[in-house]
């Protein structure tokens, strides 16, 4: 009789493990190994990837804000000991990618060639879905085919929980400091399918598990993968529907009562000049209405700036305080050779910033290579400043510029900041000119910061943005109905 039973055991256990062998074979087809790109030489990824590594450390003035010398070379020195031959070039994409997220700059990028890119477009496999992080949850905002998915939490992907993958995947995110929910905000809408199949996998099905928020109901569906084409049809209708298709201008100022609302989407000036505005003339008559209307309750609302042109942050501030104040503590530059990355770059392009740098710097007696004090000054104080209550609504979203103006508010006024944390760091970034790097094998295009700018502040969290004093995120109902949960708190707050 025990024999019996350990014999069922045994072929059960050979059955169990046939079926994962056949899983398994069935996936690796699928694996981004697999993919019909490029493969290039061990010798030819080793090339582009001791350039990158040179590069990042010669022209990223801040690549050891976050981290030291030594644990920088530590995961450069691990991450190097992955490359192998015949390689391709998504492959080496997510080898490199881990070191740049490891310096905790926002302002970098990297993409793949336009001839990978295309490859990948015109063949790879796609999950159907768009989405919209909450909380840091995954929610899907389009329904698909036959499946009711719109609204429904992401559990697993191919019985892989969804910590697991996201965490994967912002391996590979670039965000200041360790500010994470910025990263959650790279993956809405398509972001993340296309992290997925650049990061993940390429599988031909998804087994998917999803849940109800409002009776915590399981869900499972299996569907096939998709092309680009239709991945991208999927996500076009749901921008094509309501709240989704909501255009904002970029500055809007509206008064209500004893509130004024000051809309500012934007301080890049370039967007402005497509749509013929000029960010200090709207400020400085925003104000001036504001002043006049005697309102006692201003929000500013910069939830989708991402910054822009320097000094319209501090042209901004300059209209919210009547304390003297100094912005930055320096901004930094490296010293290298500009000619030792000319032929994989842009020529047009680093010779402008290379005579710019050097026009608008000076190496002090400590050898520093620091911008002088007639660049870029700062804004003086108005005569007439607001002196009522400032509420900001803030997001991850709030980035580099807009960033800058939320750590002035919270350092030197007691404005009320309501929403998420600040996507930037609340003591600076490295960002300004850049350098595109382009690696000469694989084509990889890196683009690196050159300038530290350092605050003048002390009163945040190192590696953190502004924290809200009070936390609100919209729930995935909220979403779909278009309803703004922070700016109905704030207008509770102030009634």
């Amino acid at each position: 009789m025990n024999k019996v039973i350990y014999l069922s055991l045994f072929f059960l256990l050979a059955l169990l493990s046939c079926q994962n062998e056949k899983r398994t074979n069935k996936n690796s087809k699928n694996s981004l190994a697999e993919l019909n790109i490029e493969k290039f030489s061990k010798l030819e990824l080793i090339k582009d990837y001791d350039l990158m590594i040179t590069a990042l450390k010669d022209i990223h003035k801040g690549i050891y804000w976050y981290s030291t010398k030594e644990q920088f070379d530590s995961i450069a020195k691990k991450q190097r000991k992955q490359i192998k031959d015949s390689l391709n070039a998504i492959e080496f994409y997510n080898i490199i990618t881990p070191i740049i997220s490891y310096t905790k700059e926002g302002h970098y990028n990297a993409s793949l060639s336009e001839k990978t890119t295309d490859t990948i477009e015109s063949n790879g496999k796609y999950l159907p879905f768009c989405i919209k992080t909450l909380n840091e949850q995954i929610y899907i905002l389009n329904n698909y085919k036959n499946h009711k998915t719109q609204g429904l939490k992401l559990i697993s992907i191919n019985g892989k929980p969804i910590k697991q993958i996201t965490k994967e995947i912002f391996k590979r995110k670039f965000s200041d400091g360790n500010i994470e929910n910025s990263k959650y905000k790279d993956l809405d809408d398509d972001l993340f399918s296309k992290s997925y199949a650049i990061n993940i996998e390429q599988p031909e099905t998804f087994e998917i598990e999803l849940s109800d928020s409002e009776n915590n109901k399981l869900i499972k569906i299996n569907i096939n993968s998709v092309s680009y084409k239709e991945f991208i049809e999927e996500c076009r209708k749901t921008w094509n529907t309501k709240p989704f298709n909501k255009r904002e201008p970029y500055l809007s100022l509206k008064t209500e009562n004893n509130l004024s609302i000051l809309n500012l989407n934007t301080f890049d000036d370039d967007d402005l000049y497509n749509q013929e505005l000029n960010f200090k003339d709207f400020i400085s008559n925003s104000f001036d209405k504001i002043i006049e209307s005697n309102v006692n309750n201003l929000i500013i609302d910069i939830r989708k700036n991402t910054g822009g042109t320097e000094g319209n942050e501090d042209y901004l501030f300059s209209f919210l305080t009547n304390k003297p104040y100094n912005k930055y503590k320096y901004v930094e530059a490296s010293i290298f050779d500009f000619r030792k990355y000319i032929n994989y770059t842009y020529e047009d392009d680093w010779i402008e910033t290379e005579k710019d740098l050097t026009s608008e710097h000076k190496i002090n007696s400590e050898g520093r290579f620091l911008r002088k004090k007639d660049i870029e000054k700062q804004e003086p104080i108005k005569e007439t400043t607001f002196s009522g209550n400032v509420y900001i609504l803030t997001s991850s979203s709030t980035y580099s510029g807009a960033a800058e103006f939320s750590s002035l508010m919270r350092e030197h006024t007691n404005a009320i900041f309501i929403g998420e944390e600040v996507g930037g760091g609340y003591f600076g970034n490295t960002s300004g000119y850049g350098l595109d790097l382009i690696l000469p094998n694989t084509e990889i295009e890196i683009h690196i910061p050159i300038l530290q700018f350092v605050l003048d502040v002390e009163k945040g969290i190192f590696g953190r943005g502004v924290i809200p004093d009070f936390k609100i995120t919209q729930t995935i109902k909220e979403h779909l109905n278009g309803i703004d949960a922070e700016m109905k708190f704030a207008k509770n707050k102030i009634e």
